[in-house]
Protein backbone atom coordinates (compact mmCIF):
# COMPACT_ATOMS: atom_id res chain seq x y z
CA UNK A 1 0.00 0.00 0.00
CA UNK A 2 1.14 2.94 -0.85
CA UNK A 3 0.46 5.40 1.78
CA UNK A 4 1.41 4.93 5.34
CA UNK A 5 -1.36 4.83 7.70
CA UNK A 6 -0.98 6.89 10.91
CA UNK A 7 -3.22 4.93 13.37
CA UNK A 8 -4.09 5.02 16.15
CA UNK A 9 -6.36 3.50 19.07
CA UNK A 10 -8.24 5.39 20.81
CA UNK A 11 -10.44 5.24 23.36
CA UNK A 12 -11.61 7.04 26.27
CA UNK A 13 -12.35 10.51 26.50
CA UNK A 14 -12.66 13.65 28.44
CA UNK A 15 -12.03 13.17 31.44
CA UNK A 16 -8.75 11.46 31.47
CA UNK A 17 -7.54 9.07 33.79
CA UNK A 18 -3.88 8.71 33.39
CA UNK A 19 -2.17 5.66 35.37
CA UNK A 20 1.69 5.92 35.91
CA UNK A 21 3.56 5.90 32.35
CA UNK A 22 4.76 2.47 31.45
CA UNK A 23 7.08 2.18 28.49
CA UNK A 24 9.13 3.89 25.91
CA UNK A 25 6.45 5.25 24.22
CA UNK A 26 4.98 7.14 27.34
CA UNK A 27 1.53 6.44 27.05
CA UNK A 28 -0.64 5.66 29.99
CA UNK A 29 -2.39 1.84 30.03
CA UNK A 30 -5.87 3.11 31.34
CA UNK A 31 -8.48 5.78 30.29
CA UNK A 32 -11.84 6.90 31.81
CA UNK A 33 -14.55 7.69 28.79
CA UNK A 34 -17.12 10.18 29.08
CA UNK A 35 -20.36 8.68 29.39
CA UNK A 36 -23.18 10.70 27.20
CA UNK A 37 -26.21 9.11 26.86
CA UNK A 38 -28.66 6.24 27.03
CA UNK A 39 -29.57 5.18 23.56
CA UNK A 40 -33.06 4.96 22.23
CA UNK A 41 -34.90 1.31 22.68
CA UNK A 42 -35.16 1.68 18.74
CA UNK A 43 -31.44 0.94 18.59
CA UNK A 44 -30.67 -0.95 21.49
CA UNK A 45 -28.33 -3.19 19.43
CA UNK A 46 -26.03 -0.66 17.78
CA UNK A 47 -23.21 -2.06 16.30
CA UNK A 48 -21.70 0.51 14.03
CA UNK A 49 -21.00 3.98 13.80
CA UNK A 50 -20.33 6.85 11.12
CA UNK A 51 -20.38 10.93 11.64
CA UNK A 52 -21.93 12.86 8.50
CA UNK A 53 -23.66 16.01 8.21
CA UNK A 54 -23.39 17.05 12.06
CA UNK A 55 -25.05 14.13 13.02
CA UNK A 56 -23.89 10.14 14.69
CA UNK A 57 -25.36 7.77 12.13
CA UNK A 58 -25.44 3.90 13.37
CA UNK A 59 -27.48 0.68 12.98
CA UNK A 60 -28.65 -2.22 14.56
CA UNK A 61 -26.97 -6.00 13.99
CA UNK A 62 -28.85 -9.22 12.76
CA UNK A 63 -32.32 -9.39 12.49
CA UNK A 64 -32.80 -5.55 12.53
CA UNK A 65 -34.14 -3.51 10.27
CA UNK A 66 -32.01 -2.33 7.28
CA UNK A 67 -32.41 1.00 8.34
CA UNK A 68 -29.88 3.78 8.80
CA UNK A 69 -30.41 5.71 12.35
CA UNK A 70 -29.70 9.64 12.82
CA UNK A 71 -29.17 10.65 16.51
CA UNK A 72 -28.48 14.55 17.50
CA UNK A 73 -25.35 15.33 19.19
CA UNK A 74 -27.65 16.87 22.29
CA UNK A 75 -30.02 14.03 23.45
CA UNK A 76 -28.81 11.07 21.01
CA UNK A 77 -32.39 10.86 19.84
CA UNK A 78 -33.63 9.38 16.40
CA UNK A 79 -33.89 12.39 13.52
CA UNK A 80 -33.56 10.77 10.51
CA UNK A 81 -34.15 6.89 8.99
CA UNK A 82 -32.18 5.90 6.17
CA UNK A 83 -33.94 2.80 4.60
CA UNK A 84 -31.75 0.55 1.97
CA UNK A 85 -34.14 -0.72 -0.41
CA UNK A 86 -33.44 -5.21 -1.01
CA UNK A 87 -30.65 -4.97 1.61
CA UNK A 88 -32.08 -7.24 3.86
CA UNK A 89 -30.40 -6.77 7.68
CA UNK A 90 -29.05 -10.78 8.11
CA UNK A 91 -26.10 -9.36 10.62
CA UNK A 92 -25.19 -5.80 9.72
CA UNK A 93 -22.13 -5.17 12.13
CA UNK A 94 -20.13 -2.17 10.95
CA UNK A 95 -20.78 0.63 8.56
CA UNK A 96 -18.03 3.12 7.43
CA UNK A 97 -17.68 6.02 4.90
CA UNK A 98 -14.68 6.94 2.39
CA UNK A 99 -16.06 10.35 2.31
CA UNK A 100 -17.66 9.65 -0.66
CA UNK A 101 -19.21 5.95 -0.50
CA UNK A 102 -21.39 4.34 2.51
CA UNK A 103 -20.18 0.76 3.27
CA UNK A 104 -22.56 -1.43 5.02
CA UNK A 105 -21.21 -4.72 6.78
CA UNK A 106 -23.21 -7.51 6.29
CA UNK A 107 -20.82 -9.91 7.45
CA UNK A 108 -21.03 -10.64 10.61
CA UNK A 109 -20.83 -15.00 10.87
CA UNK A 110 -21.38 -16.70 14.74
CA UNK A 111 -21.62 -19.65 13.22
CA UNK A 112 -19.20 -19.75 10.84
CA UNK A 113 -21.18 -21.02 7.73
CA UNK A 114 -21.56 -18.07 5.79
CA UNK A 115 -20.06 -18.47 2.36
CA UNK A 116 -21.15 -15.47 0.91
CA UNK A 117 -20.51 -12.51 2.59
CA UNK A 118 -21.94 -9.11 1.97
CA UNK A 119 -21.07 -4.94 2.02
CA UNK A 120 -24.20 -2.65 0.83
CA UNK A 121 -22.84 0.50 -0.97
CA UNK A 122 -24.45 3.82 -1.56
CA UNK A 123 -23.20 7.69 -2.13
CA UNK A 124 -22.97 9.35 0.71
CA UNK A 125 -24.37 12.20 -0.93
CA UNK A 126 -27.34 10.09 -1.34
CA UNK A 127 -28.26 10.97 2.06
CA UNK A 128 -30.47 14.11 2.38
CA UNK A 129 -29.81 16.74 4.84
CA UNK A 130 -33.41 16.20 6.59
CA UNK A 131 -36.10 13.70 6.66
CA UNK A 132 -36.57 10.11 6.22
CA UNK A 133 -35.87 8.45 2.38
CA UNK A 134 -35.29 5.45 0.73
CA UNK A 135 -31.80 4.54 -1.01
CA UNK A 136 -31.20 2.04 -3.75
CA UNK A 137 -27.65 0.30 -3.28
CA UNK A 138 -24.93 -1.78 -4.71
CA UNK A 139 -23.31 -4.70 -3.23
CA UNK A 140 -19.63 -6.27 -2.84
CA UNK A 141 -19.96 -10.08 -2.34
CA UNK A 142 -17.32 -11.53 -0.34
CA UNK A 143 -15.52 -14.62 0.99
CA UNK A 144 -12.24 -15.04 3.07
CA UNK A 145 -9.66 -16.23 1.22
CA UNK A 146 -8.17 -18.41 4.16
CA UNK A 147 -11.47 -19.64 5.15
CA UNK A 148 -12.25 -23.83 3.99
CA UNK A 149 -14.50 -25.48 6.87
CA UNK A 150 -17.88 -23.80 6.50
CA UNK A 151 -19.81 -26.38 9.12
CA UNK A 152 -21.25 -24.30 12.04
CA UNK A 153 -19.06 -23.79 14.93
CA UNK A 154 -21.23 -21.10 16.67
CA UNK A 155 -18.65 -18.90 18.48
CA UNK A 156 -15.29 -21.77 17.83
CA UNK A 157 -13.73 -20.40 14.89
CA UNK A 158 -11.76 -17.16 13.77
CA UNK A 159 -14.13 -15.94 10.84
CA UNK A 160 -16.93 -13.88 12.48
CA UNK A 161 -15.96 -10.14 11.23
CA UNK A 162 -17.29 -6.81 13.24
CA UNK A 163 -15.42 -4.50 11.84
CA UNK A 164 -14.13 -2.67 8.93
CA UNK A 165 -12.71 0.98 7.86
CA UNK A 166 -11.78 2.94 4.38
CA UNK A 167 -8.80 4.34 3.52
CA UNK A 168 -8.33 6.22 0.03
CA UNK A 169 -7.52 2.64 -1.51
CA UNK A 170 -9.09 -0.01 -0.02
CA UNK A 171 -11.62 -1.55 2.10
CA UNK A 172 -10.30 -3.74 5.53
CA UNK A 173 -11.42 -5.82 7.57
CA UNK A 174 -10.67 -6.85 11.16
CA UNK A 175 -11.70 -10.41 12.53
CA UNK A 176 -13.18 -11.01 15.61
CA UNK A 177 -11.12 -14.41 16.99
CA UNK A 178 -13.74 -16.39 18.71
CA UNK A 179 -11.52 -19.16 19.13
CA UNK A 180 -7.97 -17.72 19.61
CA UNK A 181 -8.91 -14.45 20.35
CA UNK A 182 -6.48 -12.97 18.04
CA UNK A 183 -7.53 -10.89 14.79
CA UNK A 184 -6.63 -10.75 11.26
CA UNK A 185 -6.43 -7.92 8.67
CA UNK A 186 -8.14 -8.46 5.29
CA UNK A 187 -8.03 -6.42 2.51
CA UNK A 188 -11.00 -5.30 -0.26
CA UNK A 189 -11.28 -3.15 -3.11
CA UNK A 190 -14.09 -0.87 -3.31
CA UNK A 191 -15.39 -2.58 -6.45
CA UNK A 192 -18.58 -3.88 -6.89
CA UNK A 193 -19.18 -7.89 -7.22
CA UNK A 194 -17.71 -10.76 -6.17
CA UNK A 195 -14.46 -10.94 -4.42
CA UNK A 196 -12.12 -12.91 -2.07
CA UNK A 197 -10.44 -10.87 1.00
CA UNK A 198 -7.00 -11.95 1.34
CA UNK A 199 -5.17 -11.59 4.82
CA UNK A 200 -2.38 -9.34 4.60
CA UNK A 201 -1.23 -8.58 8.28
CA UNK A 202 -2.68 -9.46 12.22
CA UNK A 203 -1.95 -9.68 15.77
CA UNK A 204 -2.61 -11.22 19.31
CA UNK A 205 -5.65 -8.61 19.97
CA UNK A 206 -6.04 -10.64 23.10
CA UNK A 207 -9.90 -10.17 23.10
CA UNK A 208 -12.60 -9.96 19.85
CA UNK A 209 -12.30 -7.23 17.73
CA UNK A 210 -15.41 -5.29 17.38
CA UNK A 211 -15.38 -2.01 15.89
CA UNK A 212 -12.67 0.84 13.94
CA UNK A 213 -12.55 3.72 12.23
CA UNK A 214 -9.93 5.48 10.09
CA UNK A 215 -9.46 9.43 10.34
CA UNK A 216 -7.89 10.10 7.00
CA UNK A 217 -7.17 13.36 7.33
CA UNK A 218 -5.37 13.19 10.67
CA UNK A 219 -3.98 9.19 8.99
CA UNK A 220 -5.11 7.52 12.75
CA UNK A 221 -7.17 4.04 13.33
CA UNK A 222 -9.26 3.32 16.34
CA UNK A 223 -10.43 -0.20 17.02
CA UNK A 224 -12.19 -0.61 20.08
CA UNK A 225 -13.58 -4.40 21.46
CA UNK A 226 -14.08 -6.37 24.61
CA UNK A 227 -12.73 -9.51 26.35
CA UNK A 228 -15.32 -12.32 25.96
CA UNK A 229 -17.23 -13.60 29.14
CA UNK A 230 -15.83 -10.73 31.34
CA UNK A 231 -17.10 -7.73 28.82
CA UNK A 232 -14.29 -5.29 29.19
CA UNK A 233 -13.59 -3.09 26.91
CA UNK A 234 -10.12 -2.10 25.34
CA UNK A 235 -8.69 0.31 22.59
CA UNK A 236 -5.77 -0.04 20.47
CA UNK A 237 -3.89 2.55 18.96
CA UNK A 238 -1.31 1.72 16.32
CA UNK A 239 0.95 4.48 14.85
CA UNK A 240 2.91 4.23 11.54
CA UNK A 241 1.26 1.45 10.41
CA UNK A 242 1.70 -0.16 6.81
CA UNK A 243 -0.46 -3.16 5.95
CA UNK A 244 2.59 -5.52 5.20
CA UNK A 245 4.56 -4.50 7.76
CA UNK A 246 4.36 -2.87 11.45
CA UNK A 247 2.93 -4.79 14.08
CA UNK A 248 -1.03 -3.59 14.76
CA UNK A 249 -0.33 -4.34 18.61
CA UNK A 250 1.92 -1.39 19.96
CA UNK A 251 -0.57 0.26 22.11
CA UNK A 252 -3.14 -1.28 23.61
CA UNK A 253 -5.43 0.78 26.22
CA UNK A 254 -7.96 -0.46 29.01
CA UNK A 255 -11.24 0.94 29.85
CA UNK A 256 -11.90 -0.89 33.44
CA UNK A 257 -14.58 1.38 33.91
CA UNK A 258 -16.69 0.33 31.47
CA UNK A 259 -16.51 -3.43 32.46
CA UNK A 260 -20.04 -4.59 31.55
CA UNK A 261 -20.47 -2.76 28.63
CA UNK A 262 -20.64 -4.68 24.87
CA UNK A 263 -18.44 -2.23 23.04
CA UNK A 264 -19.31 -2.67 19.28
CA UNK A 265 -18.90 1.12 17.36
CA UNK A 266 -16.49 3.83 16.86
CA UNK A 267 -16.15 6.49 14.73
CA UNK A 268 -14.22 10.16 14.36
CA UNK A 269 -16.37 13.59 14.83
CA UNK A 270 -13.78 15.83 15.17
CA UNK A 271 -10.03 16.04 15.05
CA UNK A 272 -8.66 13.68 17.76
CA UNK A 273 -12.61 12.84 19.11
CA UNK A 274 -14.66 9.83 18.69
CA UNK A 275 -17.91 8.27 19.95
CA UNK A 276 -17.95 4.91 20.91
CA UNK A 277 -21.39 2.98 21.13
CA UNK A 278 -22.11 -0.25 23.36
CA UNK A 279 -24.96 -2.38 22.91
CA UNK A 280 -27.57 -3.43 25.50
CA UNK A 281 -25.96 -6.14 27.56
CA UNK A 282 -26.49 -8.36 30.00
CA UNK A 283 -25.85 -5.77 32.89
CA UNK A 284 -25.94 -2.49 30.82
CA UNK A 285 -28.41 -0.62 28.72
CA UNK A 286 -27.25 0.77 25.23
CA UNK A 287 -25.03 3.74 25.46
CA UNK A 288 -22.97 5.97 24.04
CA UNK A 289 -19.30 7.38 25.38
CA UNK A 290 -16.68 10.56 23.79
CA UNK A 291 -13.18 9.58 23.84
CA UNK A 292 -10.98 12.83 23.45
CA UNK A 293 -7.16 11.55 22.59
CA UNK A 294 -5.64 14.60 21.36
CA UNK A 295 -3.37 14.74 24.34
CA UNK A 296 -2.48 11.09 22.73
CA UNK A 297 -1.33 12.49 19.40
CA UNK A 298 0.37 15.03 20.70
CA UNK A 299 2.57 12.88 22.79
CA UNK A 300 3.36 10.71 19.79
CA UNK A 301 4.34 13.71 17.46
CA UNK A 302 6.83 14.59 19.86
CA UNK A 303 8.00 11.05 20.77
CA UNK A 304 8.66 10.92 17.06
CA UNK A 305 10.79 14.23 16.89
CA UNK A 306 12.95 13.64 19.68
Amino acid sequence: MKKALFVGLFLLLSPFVWAQEEGSSGFSPVFVPEFKSELPKEIEETSGLFFHNGKLWTHNDSGGKPILYALDTVNFEVVQRITLLKAKNKDWEDVCTDGETVFVGDFGNNKGSRKKLRIFTFPLSAIPEEGDTTIIVDSILFRFGDQTNFEKRKQAHDFDCEAMFATEDYLYLLSKGWETGTTRLYRLSKTQGEQVAEVVNGFDSQGLITGADYDRENRILAIVGYVKTVWKPFLYLIFDFEEDGVKLSNHRFELPQLTGAQAEGICFFDDGRCYISAETSPSMTARVFVADFRRIIDKNLKNKQQ
